[in-house]
C-alpha cells in the first residue's frame, strides 16, 4: 500500500476526481498522529467500514506493516463525503486507530460523525454534493 500523507490527493487509486483526499494511508517509515479518539467516532468508522461502498474494484490485499507479526490484512477503501470533499482510507483504518493509536485529522473524525449509512439515498446525495459526481455515474469528477 502507497503512504500518502493525511489530507493530501490521493492520487493512489485510478479514479479521476478532485475532492478525494487521503486519510490513514500508513506506511512503516512514514510519521503519523498519535492519540485518543471518542468511542462514537470509532464505532461509526467501524461500522461504515464493514461493507464499505466501492467505486473501483481492488487489485488485492495489504498487511498491516506497522505490526511486527501477523498484521491484518484489508484490501476495501472507506470514502467518507463531507465539507466539499470526499475523504479516502483503507478500512485498516479501525485497526490503526485501534492498535497503533493512530489519530486521524478532526475534519475526517468530524466526517465520519456525519456521514449517512452507507450504500443509502442520503449516502449517494452527500457523494454528489462533495464533488464524487464521477465516481457515481462514471463521467467527470
Amino acid at each position: 500500500m502507497t503512504a500518502l500523507k493525511d489530507l493530501d490527493r490521493c492520487t493512489c487509486l485510478p479514479l479521476d476526481c478532485d475532492a478525494l483526499l487521503a486519510v490513514g494511508w500508513l506506511g512503516v517509515d512514514g510519521d503519523f498522529r498519535r492519540g485518543e479518539v471518542s468511542s462514537d467516532f470509532f464505532e461509526k468508522l467501524k461500522a461504515l467500514c464493514v461493507e464499505p461502498w466501492q467505486p473501483v474494484a481492488s487489485a488485492g490485499f495489504h498487511q498491516c506493516g506497522l505490526c511486527q507479526f501477523d498484521g491484518p490484512r484489508f484490501s476495501s477503501n472507506v470514502f467518507v463525503p463531507f465539507n466539499g470533499s470526499i475523504y479516502v482510507a483503507p478500512v485498516g483504518i479501525v485497526h490503526y486507530v485501534a492498535a497503533h493509536r493512530y489519530l486521524p485529522p478532526q475534519v475526517f473524525i468530524d466526517g465520519v460523525l456525519a456521514c449517512p449509512p452507507m450504500r443509502s439515498m442520503a449516502y449517494h446525495k452527500a457523494l454528489l454534493a462533495n464533488g464524487g459526481r464521477g465516481l457515481v455515474s462514471g463521467g467527470p469528477g
